[in-house]
């Protein structure tokens, strides 16, 4: 500090110091020269900045210096060299500014008239961490500074990509943009963050002009921009979707209007249209409120895979119209429509149940749907909301994964209305109903028993409020042919009659009653009623199911696990892999393999071990034949080779009549002689749907009225027996798949 008496002015000088401004440090007067000074009179009425210079460790360089005197005059210069942007900027959400700053800022005052002027040079200018190229910003003030010339471009390998020519008007207390701006090949990819990751990977090169007007804070705007190789990708959902080359873009206020834009999902290649709006407040509050149709078409908008604690994955396609909708940091997702071709939803029973108490899936009548429209606002939730309002169908699938370690699942396709709720906070709703048309029912139990179950078309889930307490009510089936010796205890009954082990699933979805049940379809009532009597007692007919299923075999009370369990697990997976190359994808001929394991048991009721094949196969439009062969491998009786074969001859083109020659083994013969024998045949069989009595009267008889009372319930009628030459199934009877 000196002072100059007879000028009466101070000196203050600056020495070597540290500065910290926005987390990095800067160094005032390195140097520690004499220059570094500020000389002030001693009103105060007068200032002279010799000379501030900041440096860094990198060369980068602030320089200050001018003159102030009274209000009537400024002289300020402020120099950048070598200056980081992101050093000097503000802080923006979502965007890092990023390049190297050169050029002055002066600011020139005498009296009432002012000369504002700046000159920057911006090279490697990025935002995001991506290069958009060179940007020069030029502004010259009037002299009352009521109004900025602007002048801003940003070129790249020499072309330009970005434009903006205009005024800032500065007459008002808030000052009024009238800019003109133009993109050529704009690169939209480091604006990606502003999705505020629930919308990301925003790519694609922008192209138009706009007129920009009004508040500097908040302009409005009018043009037209197209877009390029463009597109976006929901993580949530594990989604990317492309938008056609051209893609219209309406500038219109604070609002971009997206004009039917085809949309193509990368994964899948389906289409889908997309149109609405996008809108801001300040450059802030980003509002999304978009339409879109998948034109009667298949639309990807799942595609996730298994994680620890996931609430849901798999594959989901659907047919309808959308609306994506609220702000960016909570945006709802809702679908109309129906399930399509190749969608497969998986969820996880046993991972769920360790998330927390999220509510899964609850139901409700689809009409009711309409009145819950609304959005939630910031302070309830933040992430992304999905309401899908759908027709499921039998394209869909749904497996239900009871054990992800074992693989022990269920799954099928079905039909029912759903709503489904989903959002990233960990809610899974799901309102309606779900039945069963086809299904499988995988049961796996501490690698004994590894079997594939039939589910029968008809069965039901149905949820009512709490997710893991919707209701199961359906039946599984496996199918064998297993002999029934050790149960009858005789030795001499070696023929393997088929055998359906029937799984029935009610209650709770998560803690499912499984009760197991034996028939024997298509076996003489003789044999049948011997089994049904042997099997009295749950316990004995509990067991005898677990050993079907562990050893493909019945048991009496001296029968135990042995090793033919896990073999015969690893016998019947590679015979179901050779079943599936020898089918492949031909209707018209179906081959299968089986090796059917013999058993020995403490009682020396001995079965052979049997190679099957069976064959189903359209000779002709009216002739099909179906066959199931055995050669037995080993055992008593090498030489036997036992089967079924039936030739069916369509007689109409409906298929509703039709002739039959059969050729199988005799059961009767067998289990009373112990030996093998054959019964040949022929029938006539029609096949008619009805509602009720009256409607199978006319249908059989003409159109005669027969005052006869409907029945509240037909039962199966059968006229001459099982084997009946003419036999009628009541339409309630026969599910619409």
């Amino acid at each position: 500090y000196h002072t100059f008496n007879e000028e009466k002015k101070s000196v203050i000088g600056l020495k070597r110091s540290d500065i910290s401004f926005k987390g990095n440090t800067w160094v005032l007067n390195r140097e520690s020269n004499a220059r570094n000074k500020v000389i002030f009179n001693s009103s105060l009425d007068s200032i002279t900045i010799e000379e501030v210079v900041m440096n860094n460790d990198n060369r980068e360089q602030i320089r200050l210096r001018g003159q102030l005197a009274d209000s009537t005059y400024k002289d300020l210069e402020l120099q950048f060299k070598l200056v980081s942007l992101n050093k000097i900027t503000p802080e923006v959400d979502s965007l890092k500014f990023s390049g190297e700053v050169n050029g002055t800022l002066n600011v020139l005052q005498k009296d009432n008239v002012y000369l504002p002027i700046c000159n920057l040079d911006i090279t490697d200018f990025g935002i995001n961490g991506m290069n958009l190229g060179f940007l020069n910003v030029g502004v010259v003030g009037n002299r009352d500074l009521t109004e900025f010339d602007v002048y801003s471009q940003i070129t790249q390998n020499g072309l330009e990509k970005f434009k903006l020519d205009g005024k800032v008007i500065n007459e008002d207390p808030i000052p009024r943009a009238d800019f003109v701006t133009s993109f050529s090949d704009f690169d939209l990819a480091p604006f990606s963050p502003l999705g505020e990751g629930i919308i990301t990977n925003i790519r694609g090169k922008l192209n138009g002009s706009a007129i920009i007007e009004g508040d500097i804070r908040n302009p409005e705007m009018d043009g037209l921009l197209t877009l390029d190789n463009a597109g976006l990708a929901i993580p949530y959902l594990q989604v990317d979707y492309d938008f056609e080359d051209g893609a219209a873009i309406r500038l219109d206020e604070q609002t971009f209007d997206f004009q039917n834009v085809n949309l193509r999902d990368i994964t899948m290649n389906t289409r889908a249209t997309l149109d609405g709006t996008i809108k801001h407040n300040f450059y802030k509050d980003w509002r999304l409120d978009l339409n879109v149709d998948t034109n009667n078409d298949r639309f990807l908008i799942l595609n996730t895979e298994f994680e620890e604690e996931t609430l849901y994955y798999g594959t989901g396609f659907v047919n309808g119209t959308g609306r994506i909708y609220g702000p960016t940091q909570a945006l709802t997702i809702s679908f109309d429509g129906s399930t399509a071709r190749g969608s497969s939803l998986k969820i996880p029973i046993s991972d769920v149940a360790s998330v927390g108490d999220y509510t899964f899936i609850n139901f409700i009548e689809k009409d009711k749907a309409q009145s819950l429209e609304y959005e939630r606002t910031l302070r309830d939730y933040e992430g992304l909301e999905m309401r899908f309002d759908l027709n499921v169908t039998p394209d869909a699938e749904v497996e239900i994964v009871i054990d992800q370690k074992t693989g022990s699942s269920l799954k099928g396709t079905g039909e029912g209305l759903l709503l489904i709720e989903i959002n990233t906070n960990g809610k899974f709703n799901m309102f309606g109903d779900f039945v069963v048309v086809t299904g499988e029912y995988n049961y796996r139990f501490g690698g004994v028993i590894d079997k594939t179950f039939t589910v029968k078309p008809g069965g039901s889930i149905v949820w009512e409020g709490e997710p893991l307490e919707a209701q199961l009510n359906m039946e599984a089936v496996y199918s064998l042919n297993a002999n029934p010796s050790p149960l009858l205890d005789n030795a001499g009954y070696t023929r393997r009659i088929p055998t359906d082990v029937v799984v029935q699933l009610t209650d709770e979805l998560e803690r499912p009653t499984i009760a197991f049940n034996i028939e024997f379809p298509g076996t003489s009532s003789i044999v049948k009623s011997e089994l049904e009597y042997r099997l009295q007692g749950p316990t004995v007919e509990e067991r005898n199911a677990f050993f079907l299923l562990a050893q493909g075999t019945f048991v009496n009370e001296n029968t135990g696990i042995n090793q033919q369990a896990v073999t015969g697990n690893l016998i019947q997976t590679a015979s179901g892999l050779l079943n599936q190359v020898l089918g492949g994808n031909n209707d018209k001929l179906n081959l299968g393999v089986s090796y059917e394991q013999g058993y020995l048991d403490p009682n020396d009721i001995q079965t052979e071990n049997r190679i099957g094949v069976t064959v189903s196969t359209q000779i002709s439009d009216r002739v099909l034949l179906n066959g199931r062969f055995g050669v037995p491998v080993g055992g008593v009786s090498e030489t036997v080779v036992a089967g079924d074969v039936e030739v069916q001859v369509l007689l109409n083109e409906e298929g509703t009549l039709r002739a039959k020659i059969f050729n199988r083994e005799n059961e009767i013969r067998q289990f009373l002689a112990e030996q093998v024998g054959y019964t040949q045949g022929v029938g006539l069989s029609y096949e008619v749907d009805f509602n009720s009595f009256r409607e199978l009267m006319k249908r059989v008889f003409g159109r005669k009225s027969i005052p006869l009372e409907e029945p509240e319930a037909i039962p199966e009628a059968s006229i001459m027996g099982k084997d009946s030459l003419i036999r009628f199934v009541p339409k309630t009877k026969v599910p619409k798949l």
